[in-house]
């Protein structure tokens, strides 16, 4: 009876369909909590199982270096529309490392007397910045000074895996594989002549000689002005490359150079085996097929309980076992981390929220313990607006008597730039990317497109300027002359900002800036960094002019809370970063791993990079080229 009442009465069957649409939708998000629920057993079961045991150390003090993804200052958060993107393109959030589980995992091993023997595998390692390859390298050699060991494996080396590899003791490469040093190089891809045939009105407005920003849009060509700085930049960041590689190898200096430039004639002397012109180079120490040097390291070393491996201990456990939690109470230096584009609002994902860093900066202002903060950047820039908004931040608290330290990681650049301003020192990495002191504005715009499709724009407008820029209706040229006079009044705010900070002149600025990119040891001799070292340097000169005493102080990062789908994750016992839950959510999309993924992923990262455009002016201190050098491999 009721089914019949339902069919006859139209409201009844419309009621009925949404309850049937509510239930299908409660039941999706019941099985999708269950899911996830059933991916935290296995990690619940092995933290109640493992719970009250401890790391213990193997006997014959070897540790497993192997790690996996790409070396970050700053975990990346996944956010709910990188999942749903991720999901259907690929890309997403990658496996990461933290550079300061490594660093700390080096230095504590060194001084274990427990520890003798490091034992490295770089085939998973996605790539770090490389100021981030010299500080590891750095520990590396520390590592070995303290009288140790340190053993690499490679099925392959890329110019970044083998730079590490070079300050070990021996390096062993599969015998069918290679470890080539190719060198650095910098391309984009331009596509003015596509954008004219689709007949986009790309709007853009900059400052600077070398704002080389927007060259994709503007032509089909790099400009010469780029190409210059890039050589400039470049051949600084690959001269510290071959030396220090050169120096830990014992090679001669020059060596690499003629390596990168004769590869053809090597594999050639080789008869086309790689990895026997990689051991004739002098690149690698020994060939051997895994299977073989895995027995060899066992006869070396050992084996494990299950007799197939060598017996030894997994790093990140001993640095996590080994870490220091510190003190929370008395005085502190603290730490804020920026890493990312910069963006405003609070910025979910791995970037930077002008709010949110606003927000912990305002924190460690007002907190009466902070003595000294030390701003860790590592970020190409963004939003003008919302590098302003730290910026003053920071100001704030320099008045308010704090101590303000940045710490320059891989790429501090232009907004990166801009944050670091208020500091009373500012620290760089010899190979640190800064600079690119320049602005831009940016407004595409689809008005003659759209007129090919019988789609237009029109209506009335009470004053000259109420009608703005517009996607289907353009910019119109009081809009043009508005952001264009705006965009040259960034530049000077941001050369007087730097000036008063510098104490320098505005012309002085003005010669370094132009949107020109430095390396950190270019960027000393102008003037724009007070001294090269890295992180511990920086809170060292935190805690010296702040006048606190070795061990009478805590340092303390001071992060962004939790969104609420990372909150959600955690009252499921689980983490965004998770390797399972970044699989699940992301995983390679509808278009596999193959040349399409590929594909697929790069438009994700370009569409992801697009959104981050946000500046309610839409002026922008950004280095979008630097941020390849974010991840070099």
């Amino acid at each position: 009876m009721s089914d019949s009442n339902t069919s006859q009465n139209p409201l009844a069957l419309v009621w009925h369909w949404i309850g049937v649409i509510q239930h299908g939708i409660l039941r999706v998000i019941g099985l999708i909590l269950i899911f996830f629920f059933v991916l935290s057993i296995p990690g619940c079961i092995a933290g109640l199982a493992g719970g009250g045991d401890q790391f213990r150390m193997a006997d014959n003090g070897v540790l497993k270096f192997a790690p996996s993804g790409v070396i970050v200052e700053e975990e990346i958060r996944m956010s709910p529309d990188e999942a749903l993107s991720g999901a259907l393109l690929g890309g997403g959030t990658p496996d990461q490392i933290m550079l300061r589980d490594v660093v700390e995992g080096l230095r504590m091993a060194a001084a274990d007397d427990e520890v003798s023997t490091l034992l490295v595998n770089f085939d998973n390692l996605g790539g770090a910045t490389p100021a981030a390859m010299h500080e590891i390298a750095e520990e590396m050699e520390d590592f070995r000074a303290s009288g140790k060991e340190i053993i690499v494996y490679g099925d392959n080396f890329s110019n970044g895996s083998w730079f590490l590899a070079a300050h070990s003791d021996e390096v062993h490469l599969h015998d069918y594989g290679a470890a080539m040093v190719t060198g650095y190089a910098s391309y984009r891809t331009y596509f003015r002549s596509l954008l004219d045939r689709f007949e986009v009105t790309v709007n853009v407005y900059r400052v600077g000689t070398f704002k080389s920003a927007l060259e994709p849009f503007l032509g089909d060509e790099m400009s010469e002005a780029a190409a210059e700085a890039n050589l400039f930049l470049f051949g600084d960041i690959w001269d510290a490359y071959t030396e220090a590689a050169e120096d830990a190898r014992g090679m001669q200096a020059g060596t690499l150079q003629t390596l990168a430039d004769t590869i053809p004639e090597l594999m050639e002397a080789a008869d086309g085996n790689s990895a026997q012109a990689s051991l004739d180079a002098g690149m690698v120490d020994a060939l051997v097929g895994r299977a073989a040097f895995r027995d060899q390291m066992m006869e070396r070393f050992g084996e494990d309980d299950d007799g197939r491996s060598v017996a030894g201990s997994n790093f990140f456990e001993y640095v996590e076992a080994n870490r220091e939690s510190g003190s929370t109470s008395g005085d502190k230096i603290a730490v804020i981390v920026a890493s990312g584009s910069i963006v405003g609002g609070n910025g979910d994902g791995g970037v930077i929220g002008g709010d949110a860093h606003a927000e912990l900066i305002r924190r460690a202002r007002l907190d009466d313990d902070v003595r000294a903060i030390v701003l860790r950047i590592d970020s190409g820039g963004g939003s003008a607006f919302a590098s302003e908004l730290i910026r003053e931040e920071l100001e704030l608290a320099k008045l308010e008597g704090k101590i303000i330290i940045a710490s320059m990681g891989g790429v501090a650049a232009s907004g990166g730039y801009w944050i670091a301003t208020p500091a009373h020192q500012i620290w760089a990495e010899p190979t640190t990317i800064t600079g690119s002191i320049g602005i831009f504005g940016f407004i595409p715009t689809f008005e003659n497109a759209a007129a090919n499709y019988g789609v237009f724009e029109d209506g009335v407008t009470l004053t000259e300027t109420a009608r703005g820029p517009s996607p289907f209706g353009g910019v119109t040229e009081n809009w043009d002359r508005i952001i264009q006079s705006n965009i040259e009044y960034g530049y000077e705010r941001f050369l007087g900002i730097v000036a008063d900070s510098r104490d320098m002149t505005r012309d002085q600025v003005d010669a370094v800036a132009q949107g020109r990119v430095w390396t950190g040891s270019q960027a000393l001799e102008r003037g724009l960094v007070d001294a090269l070292g890295g992180y511990d340097e920086a809170v060292a000169a935190a805690a010296e002019l702040a006048g606190l005493e070795e061990g009478a102080y805590a340092v303390v990062e001071f992060k962004k809370p939790l969104s609420e789908f990372e909150q959600f994750l955690k009252d499921l016992g689980l983490e965004a970063s998770t390797p399972a839950i970044a699989e699940t959510l992301v995983g390679s999309g509808l278009f596999g791993d193959g040349v399409l993924g590929d594909a697929a992923a790069d438009v994700h990262n370009e569409l992801e990079r697009i959104n981050m455009f946000n500046d309610p002016n839409h002026v922008y201190a950004t280095c979008l080229s630097c941020e390849s050098l974010r991840t070099f491999r």
